[in-house]
């Protein structure tokens, strides 16, 4: 790392420190919009949300199944979430999932939260 660059990290750090580390990066934001573009994550969000404990898949997927169109299997649901959205949802911070409890917790953070009342 050159001198120039050095200063620069060190200026960087230092607006972080000020208080710029909460303020939503570009690409937390298109995670969050990634994560808002498909309309079962958002059902799930919603489902969880309303939850104070931690649920479990199978409970999950059968709140989900009475708010999906059609007439869902939630065990094809229960699939859906442990292989596709849950994984998403826990990688980009909107959940705590861990697959050998197949146990999920809510976790809101601000930016989903404000962008969910939008949608």
């Amino acid at each position: 790392m050159t001198t120039s660059n050095v200063n620069r990290h060190d200026e960087a750090m230092g607006e972080e420190s000020r208080g710029n580390r909460h303020r939503p990066t570009e690409e937390r934001v298109d995670a969050m919009f990634d994560v808002l573009a498909d309309a079962r994550r958002r059902r799930v969000v919603r489902i969880l949300r309303s939850c104070e404990e931690p649920v479990s898949v199978p409970m999950l997927a059968e709140a989900l199944a009475e708010r999906e169109p059609g007439d869902p299997d939630p065990d094809q649901l229960v699939v859906s979430l442990r292989h596709v959205h849950l994984p998403k949802l826990d990688a980009t911070g909107v959940v705590e999932y861990t697959p050998d409890r197949s146990r999920i917790r809510y976790d809101g953070p601000p930016l989903l939260e404000r962008l969910l009342d939008q949608v």
